[in-house]
C-alpha cells in the first residue's frame, strides 16, 4: 500500500465519519423539533380549553347575580350551567388524553 493510496483512504474514512455524525445531528434536531411543535400544539389546545372554561365561569357567575339580585332563576341560569358543564368536560377530556399520553411513554 503506497503512503498516496493511504492517505487516501483515512481522508475517505474521515469524511465518511463526519458525514455521518452529521446525520445523526440532523434526525436529533427533527425529532427534537417534531417534540416541540407537538408540546405546542397541546399547549395550544389547553390555552383554548381553558378559556372556554373561564368564559364560562364568568357567563355563570353573572347569571347566578342577576338571578340573586332578582330573586328568580330563569332560562339564563340553566343555559350558562350547560356552557359551564360542557366547558369543564372538555377541559376534563383534555387532562385524561395528557394523563394517558404521560403513562404511555
Amino acid at each position: 500500500m503506497t503512503p498516496e493510496l493511504l492517505v487516501t483512504l483515512v481522508g475517505s474514512c474521515l469524511s465518511a465519519g463526519a458525514l455521518i455524525v452529521v446525520a445523526m445531528i440532523n434526525r436529533d434536531a427533527k425529532r427534537s423539533a417534531a417534540k416541540a411543535d407537538e408540546r405546542q400544539a397541546r399547549r395550544e389546545r389547553e390555552a383554548r380549553l381553558s378559556m372556554e372554561v373561564m368564559a364560562a365561569t364568568l357567563d355563570l357567575a353573572d347569571v347566578i347575580a342577576i338571578a340573586v339580585s332578582g330573586g328568580k332563576t330563569n332560562g339564563n341560569v340553566e343555559e350558562a350551567r350547560r356552557k359551564a358543564a360542557e366547558a369543564r368536560a372538555a377541559y376534563m377530556d383534555f387532562l385524561r388524553d395528557e394523563a394517558a399520553r404521560a403513562v404511555a411513554k
